[in-house]
């Protein structure tokens, strides 16, 4: 019976959550199951006995341990809770905390241990130190104001270096008083304000707030805040930049860009209106020359005469192009350019396009080749789309020497964008050249373009137009194989004309 009630006994300590060890004289007589868990021991009770201390106790703390029970079983004074390092079946090094004391143990003296692993927490709380000590060092150096207050008083904890070289304040004049009690408000009831608001959301950032400094000088501050939960009294920490600079940059930014913009708006309108001041006598000019040059009123009677009427109508037209171009740009950048986007069949203005270059085309020995889908119904502006494709399909002839090729497209790609493309075989542009080729007058200085009618606006136009239909304009090139320019629709802008006349039905 008295067996029974024994084990009865030692099999409550295998129910307890710390490690229990028991010495008597020099040997270990018992362990409960929780320290063998603990050691990652998987074999027996028994097999852990007959092992001897050093077996997993850390060499270095070997001595310690033994030193300690012996003098604590001679009655001699000595720490009851201590740490040592142990070293576990699985090669792990861990820390133990030990709460030893003589008593009995079924019947006699004996030393007996509780242990506890504490290395999670060593580990936790060096991490905590380590956060503390970053923490410190940034509240320390950081040339941003930072205050720390209790949330309840209000009261000041703490504050940086920063914030007493900015307001000229001395440490002990502002420790342990309220923010409010400080004379660096402009607003003095912005304080009171923020920290209501602080209290109901928990975060704030990029809160404006103007402060007297050092020297009652004005600045504007963005403040930034956060409540911390974790101290024995819940307390804010609150961030203060000094945007004073950032804001007058931005206003002075603000005022170049309202400058820029009104230029340009001067630049484009007086484009605009010159334009049109230039077109009219032009036309007289070139309606006067056209004239003469087809003899419509009678023969002129000197062919010296007629053939000056040819080249007074051709420059006459081509000045009439680069107008053209020039108004087209003004409104673009006016922001005058509109859109009337409706359903068209871009078919037709395809064709009126390529009849337009054919002549061109022919006098330069230069193939036209049209790939088009005729089942298409895009959603666009008519004229735009045609300004797209004349302007492509010119430049293309225009640098593609005799003997090569322009192809016009128009296809519906794999995953139902729409693509109206132009490719050329000819001089082809590096990455470089097709940066400068896309800015408004922009022309490659090359032997093959030197000698090129324009001014370098074809591009970019086509550029402003795609913008306009909502769909991409995309530029490949390489000097000497050629170009292909393309403007890509999005898919909801294009249907089938076979499907439209299905629902039509």
């Amino acid at each position: 019976m008295h067996e029974e009630s024994a084990s009865s006994e030692l099999a409550i300590f295998d129910a307890l959550a710390e490690g229990v060890l028991v010495r008597q004289n020099n040997e270990i007589v018992f362990c409960n199951t929780q320290l063998l868990n603990m050691l990652r021991f998987d074999g027996s009770k028994n097999d852990f006995l007959s092992q001897p201390l050093a077996s997993w106790v850390h060499e270095d703390d070997l001595d310690t341990l033994r030193t300690y029970h012996y003098s604590r079983t001679m009655g001699e004074d000595v720490p009851v809770n201590y740490t040592f390092r142990v070293m576990r079946a699985d090669g792990e090094k861990r820390v133990f905390s030990c709460r030893a004391s003589v008593g009995t143990w079924l019947g006699s003296k004996a030393s007996i241990a509780c242990l506890f692993d504490i290395t999670d927490q060593l580990e936790a709380e060096r991490e905590r130190e380590y956060s503390q000590q970053i923490f410190h060092n940034v509240f320390r150096l950081t040339p941003e104001v930072m205050v720390i207050a209790e949330i309840a008083s209000e009261k000041i904890i703490d504050i940086n270096p920063a914030f007493l070289n900015i307001f000229g304040a001395r440490r002990d004049d502002v420790v342990g008083k309220k923010a409010t009690d400080l004379d660096i408000w402009a607003d003095p009831t912005f304080y009171e304000r923020f920290v209501k608001e602080l209290k109901i959301t928990s975060s704030i950032t990029d809160m404006p707030v103007i402060m007297r400094t050092r020297g009652n000088i004005v600045r504007h501050f963005k403040f930034f805040a956060q409540t911390i939960t974790s101290t024995k009294k819940p307390a804010m920490l609150i961030v203060g930049r000094d945007v004073t600079e950032d804001i007058a940059q931005a206003e002075e930014l603000q005022k170049n860009r309202d400058i820029a913009e009104l230029a340009n708006r001067t630049k484009s309108e007086f484009l605009a209106n010159m334009s049109h001041e230039l077109r009219t006598p032009l036309n007289a000019i070139l309606g006067f020359a056209e004239i003469i040059k087809d003899e419509i009123l009678g023969p002129v009677g000197i062919d010296k005469y007629k053939e000056y009427a040819g080249d007074v109508y051709n420059s006459g037209t081509h000045l009439l192009s680069i107008i053209n171009d020039i108004l087209d740009l003004s409104k673009v950048e006016a922001g005058k350019l509109q859109a009337h986007l409706v359903w068209i069949d871009p078919l037709e203005s395809m064709e009126i396009c390529l009849n337009l270059v054919k002549q061109r085309a022919i006098e330069s020995s230069v193939n036209l080749v049209e790939n088009i889908d005729k089942d298409i119904l895009l959603e666009a502006d008519e004229k735009l789309v045609r300004q797209i494709c004349l302007n492509l399909l010119t430049n293309a002839v225009k640098f593609t020497p005799a003997g090569g090729e322009v192809s016009l497209s128009l296809k519906k790609l794999d995953n139902g964008e729409l693509c109206i493309s132009v490719k050329d075989t000819g001089v082809g542009m590096t990455p470089a050249e097709i940066k400068v080729a896309k800015r408004p007058f922009g022309q490659i200085q090359s032997s093959i373009s030197r000698d090129k009618d324009g001014v370098g606006l074809g591009l970019p136009l086509v550029s402003s137009f795609a913008d306009k239909l909502h769909a991409q304009f995309t530029l490949e090139s390489e000097p000497g194989v050629g170009t292909t320019a393309s403007v890509i629709f999005p898919e909801f802008k294009v249907r089938s004309k076979t499907e439209q006349r299905k629902k039509e039905r």
